[in-house]
Formats: C-alpha cells, sequence, structure tokens
C-alpha cells in the first residue's frame, strides 16, 4: 500500500462530505432551507411542514 496525498485519502475525503451534509443540515435547520452546487450536483435541504428536513440530491448533467 502507497502512501496518498491528502486528497486522495479516501477516509478524510468521506470525512469531509460527511461534514458538509451534516454542516447543511444544521444551517437548514435554522435558516429554513440551504441551497449547494457541488459539482455537478445540486443539493438542496428545506423545512418540512410537519417537523423534520427534506433533502434532495439533482445531477445537472
Amino acid at each position: 500500500m502507497t502512501k496518498g496525498t491528502l486528497l486522495r485519502n479516501n477516509r478524510l475525503l468521506g470525512a469531509l462530505a460527511l461534514t458538509v451534509l451534516i454542516a447543511a443540515l444544521v444551517a437548514s435547520h435554522f435558516s429554513g432551507g440551504i441551497h449547494m452546487n457541488v459539482g455537478e450536483v445540486h443539493l438542496s435541504v428545506q423545512s418540512h411542514e410537519q417537523g423534520g428536513l427534506v433533502l434532495s440530491f439533482v445531477s445537472l448533467r
């Protein structure tokens, strides 16, 4: 097994993606909604009327 850079380490990339997702969920819970474009994917998180959050991913191909 060879050593890779930080950007090629799958565990670090997974942790970074999970951190961004959790930050988006927390921000949308407090602000009412958030929309982000990550590469070719559109992430949308909105508050639901009956409580909870609605999370959607859309590919922009």
